[in-house]
């Protein structure tokens, strides 16, 4: 019963990070900021992966430097950003 419980737990929390990028264009810091103050939620790298990586709706917008360090920005073709 516990493994079942952990899956769909794993899932929320992709889906949490998806809805994110859906509302707006962000940086990955700042999905990681929001999974903490919103939903009080520590990230996992394997939880961005399969969140960012493996989603057809999500995409890599640009790279951006972000206290001297590259950060990925990411947006959603269901926020609107296509036209920029």
């Amino acid at each position: 019963m516990r493994r079942s419980e952990d899956l769909w737990e794993y899932r929320r929390i992709v889906g949490l990070i998806r809805k994110r990028v859906d509302a707006s264009p962000c940086t990955t810091r700042e999905i990681i900021r929001h999974m903490r103050e919103v939903h009080g939620h520590e990230t996992k790298p394997h939880e961005m992966e399969r969140a960012l990586m493996r989603s057809e709706r999500i995409y890599k917008r640009s790279e951006t430097m972000v206290d001297g360090s590259p950060m990925s920005v990411w947006a959603s073709v269901w926020n609107g950003t296509e036209e920029e």
